[in-house]
């Protein structure tokens, strides 16, 4: 937990980009990554930093729980979602898609992956946490990658 620690030291007030990964590794409790999501959301819940994701977030997460046709599943992702004050859903825009276009052109990265980096970057979020290796670290967007905090 040592390196949880000191990332949740890291983000104490700033503006954290979360990515799909991290929500489901939450909502679903998967192991090993439950134990080190865990402590960040409860950090996010407690106001400690300002966490955000994106409409294409809640759309991959609920993806699942439509498949599974698993009322309990529908509901819990949905809850997760409509807590005020916990997480803030971002909307994609037009020039939230402008952004994601260039980021596109720029970095060969799939569209889904430079949408995400786009609405970080547009709601002026310091880090993204996430488990996708398409991301790398930008001038004004640090990526933690998840795989760094386990072990």
């Amino acid at each position: 937990m040592g390196k949880v620690n000191t990332l949740l030291a890291r983000l104490q007030g700033q503006r954290v980009y979360i990515d799909t990964n991290y929500l489901i590794y939450f909502l679903d409790r998967a192991e090993p990554y439950f134990d080190v999501v865990a402590p960040i959301f409860q950090a996010c819940d407690r106001g400690d930093f300002l966490g955000f994701t994106g409409d294409a977030a809640v759309c991959e997460v609920m993806v699942h729980p439509y498949r599974n046709k698993s009322p309990s599943e529908i509901a819990r992702g949905k809850s997760l979602f409509s807590r005020e004050g916990f997480l803030t859903v971002l909307r994609h825009d037009a020039n939230t898609f402008d952004l994601t276009a260039q980021i596109r052109a720029e970095s060969n990265m799939r569209m889904l992956d430079a949408l995400h980096y786009a609405t970080a970057l547009q709601a002026g979020c310091r880090f993204m946490l996430t488990n996708d290796h398409d991301f790398k670290t930008g001038t004004t967007l640090e990526v933690i990658q998840i795989k760094s905090l386990i072990g």
